[in-house]
């Protein structure tokens, strides 16, 4: 075990669970657009990173965030494609 590893543990619960309430609020609203393409593009190609990183470091710990954010960013990639000209 890391030194600290408690922090990045903690840290993660945090970020899953504030990103799962976006995730929530826009399978209820369908509305996305306050987010833009750069940053739910950018933000998937960092998740890949990420979880590309933990494979090669064997950080068993970053799999499963990685891959709830990863999947959520990818579903709101689709309701921004899908729903873009329907709500405007």
């Amino acid at each position: 075990m890391a030194k600290y590893e408690i922090l990045a543990a903690t840290s993660l619960i945090i970020n899953v669970a504030s990103f799962l309430t976006i995730i929530y609020n826009v399978s209820q609203t369908k509305r996305v657009d306050t987010l833009t393409w750069t940053y739910l593009i950018g933000n998937c190609f960092g998740q890949i990173l990420l979880i590309t990183y933990g494979i090669i470091n064997k950080a068993w710990g970053i799999y499963l965030p990685t891959t709830i954010i990863f999947f959520g960013l990818t579903y709101l990639i689709y309701v921004k494609y899908m729903y873009a000209d329907k709500l405007e």
